[in-house]
């Protein structure tokens, strides 16, 4: 490509830009960064600074007129979905509703910045799979691992427990083998200088003390699990409201996730749909 071939383009390009911005084509205003963000290989997040030369004020302008038609988009496209002005997507308009992301208004997406977001949909898939046992496997699976030291103080105790009963054998069995190496040393006193050290094993905690910190760690784990129980009633109940909301409008969470992955495309498509009935 020359020079004025190059700078033909250029022009041609920002004429078309300036005119769809003149008209507040949102369908142009994206197809021109779309264009530039495929040509150059940019990010489309970093295109409209490309195109405005890095005026901050001018791409906040662009940004906030692109936003006000995806919002509405968005709005009666996912119908449960609650949008604020601000670009914010909630789940549902049910108290303790959850924050689902937040719109990516050049790339035309919801993105999701915290962990707590980003659960959403694999919690809808798991509820998917077994919704009646959703509840009751989370807090199964949390009362292990709550519990987790104290089972292993219990096993101790009882440990500890076998251990003192067969106690009073070891103590004969010490006796009548003390006897016999008390004799075995007066006949053959050479033996007992080959003979091999015993070795201890280091102490055991009494059983008091193992009951003691058995009780302790109980009550701990007790107010710890009452506390989780009720956050994972909550958080069940909310993700029932969430699943029911997605398979009243869709026919599963599978599809809710396809439209969420089309979500482009399908923007895309209405505002050209918009744009050509402005023109006929």
């Amino acid at each position: 490509m020359t020079i004025q071939t190059s700078l033909n383009y250029q022009k041609q390009f920002f004429d078309a830009f300036a005119q769809a911005w003149q008209d507040r084509s949102t369908f142009r205003l994206y197809k021109g960064i779309d264009a530039t963000a495929t040509n150059l290989r940019l990010a489309l997040s970093e295109t409209p600074g490309y195109i405005l030369a890095y005026d901050k004020d001018a791409q906040r302008e662009l940004h906030d007129h692109l936003q006000k038609d995806l919002i509405a988009f968005l709005r009666e496209h996912i119908p449960f979905f609650k949008v604020s002005d601000a670009g914010d997507v909630f789940f549902g308009d049910w108290y303790h509703r959850r924050q689902f992301g937040h719109i990516d208004v050049f790339a035309r997406v919801i993105t999701q910045n915290t962990d707590a977001q980003a659960a959403i949909l694999p919690q809808l898939q798991a509820f998917a799979q077994d919704p009646d046992n959703f509840l009751a496997n989370q807090i199964e699976a949390m009362r292990k691992q709550t519990y987790a030291a104290v089972d292993d103080l219990h096993n101790q105790i009882e440990a500890a427990s076998v251990d003192a009963t067969d106690e009073p054998a070891r103590a004969n069995s010490g006796s009548a083998g003390g006897f016999r190496g008390m004799l075995k040393s007066f006949i053959d006193p050479d033996d007992e200088q080959t003979a091999k050290p015993v070795r201890r094993s280091a102490p055991q905690p009494t059983a008091t003390k193992l009951k003691a910190r058995f009780d302790a760690a109980k009550e701990t784990a007790d107010a710890e699990f009452d506390a989780n129980k009720r956050q994972l009633e909550v958080a069940a109940a909310i993700t029932r409201y969430e699943y029911q909301a997605v398979t009243a409008t869709y026919s599963s969470v599978e599809q809710f996730q396809n439209v969420l992955a089309n979500l482009q495309a399908d923007f895309m498509k209405a505002q050209e749909a918009k744009e050509a009935k402005a023109n006929a």
